[in-house]
């Protein structure tokens, strides 16, 4: 049993998408509802994107970045919260994290899809 779990999860850390997909149709059938379909699964695949890039750079250079993940969140949630300073008069902590948590899942996808087809390329380049 706990193979099959680990076998899973190790599914959906290599392809993160497959959580947004089920997620997305999951949410859409129980509620009817696109968007907030939608936003639930960008928010449960952002999880399984900071956990696959890792992977992805400790496959590819041997040693894990994920210090640098740690500190480009940290960096949203700067600029989330100056935005929010400066243009609105609610700072909520909630919000702050909701959309640098969003802002995560784009700039995490496109590391994802950066990171992959480097990947690719290098291991056809050695061989």
């Amino acid at each position: 049993m706990i193979s099959v779990i680990g076998a899973i999860m190790a599914t959906l850390i290599t392809v993160p998408y497959i959580v947004f997909f089920l997620v997305n149709k999951s949410i859409y059938k129980l509620t009817k509802k696109k968007r907030m379909a939608f936003k639930a699964g960008t928010d449960s695949t952002t999880f399984f994107l900071f956990l696959a890039i890792e992977r992805m750079t400790v496959e590819i250079w041997g040693q894990s970045y994920y210090w640098i993940l740690l500190l480009l969140f940290l960096l949203g949630c700067l600029f989330f919260t100056y935005l929010i300073w400066k243009y609105e008069l609610d700072l909520s902590i909630g919000k702050i994290l909701r959309l640098n948590w969003r802002l995560q899942f784009l700039i995490l996808s496109i590391g994802y899809f950066s990171l992959m087809s480097y990947g690719i390329v290098s291991r056809i380049l050695e061989v």
